[in-house]
C-alpha cells in the first residue's frame, strides 16, 4: 500500500490585491501531520506553493496523483488558496455557474474548473482511497472590497471580473455566484453538513456554499482556519479518528473561535465512519 499526496498551498497571486497570507503555512502543517501520523514519507508529498502553483502545474500534479493509484493506496489532495466561480459554459450545472480554483498565475478566459476536477476524479482506479480538502470558499458578495494586506482575516475569494462588469453596466448576473465543488443537491446542503454524494473521494471544503472560508491570524501566524484546526484535532486525537469525527472536532474549534464557516463533509455514507487517511 502506497501514500501519496499532492500539497498546493498559494499566498502569491498576480491580481494586484490578491495576496493571502496562510496558504504556504497550511502546507507545512499539513505535511508535518502527514509524516508525524500517518507514515507519508517527503518522497511522497509534491508540494506546489505560490509562483510554482500555476495552472499548468497544479494539472500535471494532480493528475499524476490520480494516476499513481492502485487498489489499496491512499491519496490526498490538499488545495489552499482563492476559490472563485464563472459562467458555466458547457451547461452542466443547474445554477449556470461553474467553481474553479485559481492558481497564480489566474487567467479568467482560461480557468481550472470543478468540470476538469470532476472529469480527473473520475479516472481514479477501483479500491484507491481519495481524500480530497479544499481550504478557499466560492461564495461572497461580487461588491466586497479589496481586503488591506495586514488584515486579521481575509476570504478566499475573488470575485469575477466577468460579473464585476455587468454589475456595472447595470446586466443582469448569469447564475448564482456562490457554489461548491461538491456535486451533492443543493438543499440537502442547507439540512446537513455531512452529505451523501455518489463521489469516490472523500471531500472537505472549507465552508457552505453561503459562506466564506478565513485566511486569519491564528496561533500567532497566519494560517487557514479550516487547515489549522483541522491539524489541530488530528494532533489531539493522534491521527485516530473517522471522517465523522474529524468533521467534528474541526467544525466545533471553529465555532469555539467564533468563525463562522462550516465545514461540508461529502462523501459516500458507508465512509463516513472509516478512518481518516485509512
Amino acid at each position: 500500500m502506497a501514500k501519496r499526496a499532492v500539497l498546493i498551498g498559494i499566498n502569491k497571486y498576480q491580481i494586484p490585491g490578491s495576496d493571502l497570507n496562510g496558504c504556504v503555512n497550511d502546507v507545512k502543517n499539513l505535511s508535518g501531520a502527514l509524516k508525524t501520523y500517518y507514515g507519508f514519507q517527503d518522497k511522497d508529498i509534491t508540494t506546489l506553493t505560490d509562483l510554482q502553483a500555476t495552472k499548468k502545474a497544479m494539472q500535471k500534479a494532480i493528475q499524476k496523483l490520480i494516476k499513481s493509484g492502485k487498489k489499496g493506496d491512499v491519496l490526498l489532495l490538499h488545495y489552499s488558496g482563492h476559490g472563485s466561480n464563472v459562467p458555466d459554459d458547457n451547461g452542466d450545472e443547474a445554477d449556470h455557474r461553474d467553481e474553479i480554483l485559481c492558481p497564480t498565475d489566474l487567467d479568467w478566459k482560461d480557468t481550472l474548473r470543478d468540470d476538469w476536477l470532476r472529469k480527473t476524479f473520475n479516472k481514479l482506479r477501483k479500491g484507491v482511497s481519495l481524500t480530497v480538502i479544499m481550504d478557499c470558499c466560492h461564495s461572497g458578495s461580487i461588491t466586497r472590497a479589496i481586503t488591506p494586506p495586514d488584515a486579521p482575516i481575509r476570504e478566499r475569494f475573488l470575485p469575477c471580473p466577468l460579473d464585476l462588469m455587468a454589475t456595472e453596466s447595470g446586466r443582469k448576473l448569469r447564475g448564482t455566484v456562490r457554489g461548491q465543488l461538491g456535486k451533492a443537491p443543493r438543499g440537502r446542503k442547507r439540512k446537513s453538513d455531512l452529505v451523501h454524494a455518489d463521489i469516490q473521494e472523500m471531500l472537505i471544503t472549507g465552508c457552505r456554499d453561503t459562506q466564506t472560508s478565513a485566511d486569519a491570524h491564528i496561533g500567532g501566524t497566519y494560517n487557514g482556519a479550516l487547515t489549522y484546526y483541522l491539524v489541530e484535532s488530528i494532533k489531539e486525537a493522534q491521527g485516530q479518528l473517522t471522517y465523522r469525527e474529524l468533521h467534528r472536532r474541526t467544525t466545533a474549534k471553529l465555532k469555539a473561535e467564533d468563525f463562522d464557516q462550516v465545514p461540508q463533509l461529502e462523501g459516500q455514507r458507508t465512509s463516513f465512519e472509516r478512518q481518516f487517511l485509512g
